[in-house]
Order: structure tokens, then sequence, then C-alpha cells
């Protein structure tokens, strides 16, 4: 302790009782303390707001209702209290710890070597409260901190990618139980290019905080907005009705063009083009409104810049060329349509269940393998693959379904990646169990170690989904994912049971593939039995379920 004395304050009416812990304390080692004494707990507390104490003794009676003193003493100061009370001390302890106090003595049983002990002791624990409390301040706000900066753009200090997806998450599902729409607004900087190619990064940086700050004051506190790339803005409205949206829209695009920037050496007129849409509940992801809305910021961009747009004044069909007209089929979401193949028991050839497949529109790119490698090309793929599920999914509820057989639907790694699971779900028709439903994910779509999509594949299952790894071959990679992924189903590749009737060497590898899907517990299906003997061979291997053009092609 050095040369500073721990001051005490003893609230005691007592006097011999105060005698003897004055006593006490001079007859300390290095007389370390010093006492001040006050009778009634008035006189007390007056104390404790005009001078500084490092402990406090506090005299109660014995009843329960003593610890009213120690909490009139908790609320005007967070000082270590020791307790001194009468007999039946057990539950007066246990009372007076409850209310604050640091520890407790038996008036009748207080020696010099207990009362010095209990002292320290308070001291020490109120220390190490103290010491607990501010680490735990300091690591929330390091979490905190650490939060804000997994969900905020470093430069601009407006939501990233990642805040975003939250934030709309959240209103998500707040629109869905409100009954109300979302509104988004996409801007984009015009010629933001130049400004960093003839000026610098540097400038470029300055002239982003610029317009963040001009956006942020056209908004509401409960609207989100988010830099989503190098001068790409998403900004998402609450509870915005579509005309609404356009008026914020503008009021934004004349923020931004109201006054050039001036810096040291150059003046900068800023201006962006901007894209509005109201967002149906059926929206899963970022990249889909993305995709919409700079097909209404390219309206903008077309009329001249520096201007709002709905983005459903296209061009006239014929100025477009077949391309570009597809990708505007596939972006509005209306061309698609769903087939079916139906899965069986292969021992009596019973139909247990329903392949749910997609269909582009009618033409060149109507077939999946086409629709989807068009969409890749056109940074589509996400749009286009939860189109199809949507499609996929609403056509299982046709009457020409038995409804109380299993559906399977596809959907590719990537949007699963990019696709919050629980958003995922609300496309899921209601009031049916998602036990009835597989998804179908291809294995030859995998990138690199499936580990990546462990975590999304066991969130699906447990909102009761089923998963099934589809187009399983040979191969330590083929081992691998079934060991980390763990699926329900597993489904040969069609190229491995084709043939087998005729190809003695096909037959003993695919005898070994079951062997193991088995011994891992999925249940297995075989695609693409084309004829009787192919079938007769899986029910010979063991395989219970399968499907094939032998019964026909979907229809």
């Amino acid at each position: 302790m050095g040369d500073k004395k721990t001051k005490v304050l003893l609230i005691e009416n007592n006097e011999s009782l105060a005698s003897m812990v004055g006593n006490v304390l001079d007859k300390a080692p290095g007389k370390d303390y010093s006492m001040d004494v006050s009778e009634e707990l008035i006189q007390g507390l007056k104390r404790l707001d005009e001078h500084s104490y490092d402990v406090l003794l506090l005299g109660v009676s014995q009843d329960k209702n003593g610890m009213d003193a120690v909490e009139e003493v908790r609320k005007k100061s967070a000082i270590p209290i020791v307790v001194l009370g009468g007999k039946n001390g057990d539950a007066v302890h246990a009372e007076a710890v409850k209310c604050g106090a640091q520890d407790y003595l038996d008036k009748d049983k207080i020696d010099s070597s207990l009362l010095m002990q209990s002292l320290k002791y308070a001291i020490e624990i109120k220390r190490t409260e103290d010491a607990l409390h501010e680490a735990s301040t300091k690591l929330n706000l390091a979490s905190t901190k650490l939060t804000n900066l997994l969900h905020t753009d470093p430069l601009t200090e407006c939501l990233n990618v990642g805040g975003l997806e939250l934030a709309l998450q959240t209103e998500f599902e707040r629109a869905r139980r409100g009954g109300w729409t979302l509104g988004a607004v996409l801007v984009d900087l015009d010629d933001f290019n130049r400004i960093n190619a003839q000026l610098g990064h540097g400038v470029g940086d300055v002239v982003l905080k610029e317009v963040t700050k001009r956006l942020t004051e056209k908004i509401r506190p409960t609207d989100h907005i988010a830099r989503i790339g190098s001068d790409e803005f998403l900004i998402i409205l609450p509870d915005t009705r579509y005309a609404e949206s356009m008026l914020v829209a503008e009021k934004m695009r004349l923020s931004v063009a109201e006054s050039p920037l001036r810096l040291a050496s150059e003046t900068i007129r800023i201006t962006a083009s901007l894209g509005v849409l109201t967002l149906p509940y059926e929206f899963c992801s970022i990249e889909e409104i993305l995709s919409l809305g700079r097909l209404a910021v390219r309206e903008s961009k077309t009329m001249g810049k520096n201007r709002v747009s709905s983005g459903e004044k296209h061009k006239p069909e014929a100025d477009l060329d077949a391309l570009e007209e597809l990708t505007q089929k596939l972006r509005k979401g209306d061309c698609f349509r769903a087939v079916s193949m139906p899965i069986l028991q292969l021992a009596d050839e019973k139909v247990v269940g329903y392949e749910i497949l997609s269909r582009g529109p009618k033409g060149a790119f109507e077939m999946p393998d086409d629709l989807f490698r068009v969409s890749v090309e056109y940074n589509l793929l996400t749009i286009v693959d939860l189109r199809c599920l949507k499609t996929c999914l609403n056509a299982t509820m046709e009457e020409r379904y038995d409804q109380t057989l299993r559906f399977h639907v596809n959907l590719f790694p990537s949007t699963i990646i990019d696709t919050p699971i629980d958003r995922l779900m609300t496309l899921f028709p209601e009031n049916t169990s998602k036990t009835q439903y597989c998804v179908e994910i291809s294995e030859q779509q995998f990138i690199g170690d499936p580990t990546y999509l462990r975590d999304h594949i066991a969130e699906l299952k447990k909102h009761g989904v089923l998963v099934a790894i589809d187009d399983v071959g040979f191969g330590r990679s083929s081992l691998e994912s079934l060991i980390i992924l763990e699926p329900n189903i597993v489904k040969i590749d069609r190229k491995y049971v084709s043939g087998i009737a005729q190809e003695p060497n096909k037959e003993r590898l695919l005898r070994r593939l079951v062997k193991v899907v088995n011994a891992l517990g999925s249940e297995l299906i075989a695609e693409g039995i084309e004829c009787r003997e192919e079938l007769d061979l899986l029910i010979d291997m063991g395989v219970v379920y399968g499907q094939g053009w032998y019964w026909g092609k979907p229809a």
C-alpha cells in the first residue's frame, strides 16, 4: 500500500464496537488504516458525498430490513461494503451480498484477524469487479468495432455488401409481416473512371465521401445506404411505394448534381444515373436486385445520364440483338416453365416422387445447359437460378401431382452461397412440410474443396429440407464430397448407369460405388435408366430408387 493509507468509514451507533474496530485498525501492521465514524446512516451518506473512502463498514440490525441501508449506500456509491450484523448471520449474509455488499461479519464474533481479512477481501473483490467490468466494456467496444468493420465500407462509412445483406434480411421479414413494400434505388456515378484516371484515386475518394454525404442527407434514418462497387450505391427504402421511391431518387439526383465539388486546383461536376425498383417479397439476394437495378441504370445512361429511370422504357425490340433481348427476358423472369420426371421405387416401379426441372424461353436457349451457359456469360446465373427455383416450386402445387410425394428441385452451389438460407426458405410453398422437398446440388458444379458448402447444407437440413448430391461418379473428389457434406440422398450420374448391361467393367465399378454410398447411410437414386436390362441390374445391385427415359421424357 506504500505511503497511502486505506481510508475506512464506519457507520455504527454502538460506541464500544466502534472503539474496538478503531483499536484493531490502529494496531494494524504499518498503521496503514485511518477511520472516520458516523453514528447515523444519513450522516454517513453525507460523508460519502464529501470525502473519498476505500471501504465502508456498515452496521445493520438483525432483521432483513437492515438491508435497506445497504441499498441506500449502493444508490450513492460503488464503495466496497462489509456489513456488520447480528446473529442468524447466514440468511442476512446472503441477503447482504445480494444487495451489493462484498462481505458480512457477525458483530459478536469480530476479532482483529477476521476484521482485517474481511477488509482486504472486500477491497480486493471490488478491484477485481472493477477490472472485470473495464475489461468487459473494452471487449464489447472492440466487438462492436469489429462488427462495424465487417459491415461498413471503410472509405464512406456507409454499409458494405455484407452489412446491406443483413439489413435487407431484416427489412424483408418486416415487410412480409407488415404487408408493405420495399423500394430500392441504385445510384451509379457518371464518368467516375475519368475522375480516377485524370485526377487520381485520392480525388476519387474525396468525391465518393461527398456523394455519400449528399445521398445520406436525402434519406430517412430508417433507410439503408450501401456502397456496392467502386462508384455504385444501393439504397433500400422500407415501407415505400414506387411513386415515393421515384421522388426520393429524384431528390438524390438533384443533390448529387446540385453544386460542383471545388478542390484546390480543380472544379468537378458530379452527376449520377439512378435506377428505381420496387422489391416484391420473393426477392432473395442482392445480386437479383442489382441485376434489375442495373437494367434501370442502363436506361438512364442510354437516355443521356444524370437521370432517374425505372427500367421500363426499353429500346424497341427491333433494335435489340437476340442475346440482348434474351437477357432482358431472363431478368424479368416471366419466360420460365417447369417439367417433371418421376422418381420410382425400382422393385415395383411405383412413383415415389418427382424431379421438377426448369426450361428457358422457347428457342435456342430452352434447355438448361444452354440457358445457364448464357446466364453465366451475362453474370445472371444467380438471378436465373432463383427464377427457375420459384417456377419449379410453384409447379409442385399443381393438381396433377400427388401432394403426399416428394419433390426434388435443383440449385447451383453458387446460389446457395449467395442467398441467405432463411430467405431462400420463403420461396417454398406455405403450409407444406419442408421434408417433402429435396434440393439437389450437382457435384459437377463444385469449385475445389466442397467444405465451403457444409454450413449452408446443414442450415437447409435444419429447416427440414433434404439435400441430394447429384451427378455423383467415381474418383477421390466424389468420396470427399459425400463424407464432408453428408447428404441425405446420392444420385448416380447417368453416364455411369447408361450402358451397364453391355459393359461389364462399368457394371463392376457401379457395384463398388453402390457399396460405398450404402456404407455412408445415404439414400441412393440412379439416373439415366433407359432399358429393362439396366433396371434389372440395378435392382440386383440393391439400388432402391431410380429415374430415366425408360419411363418417358420430362413433361
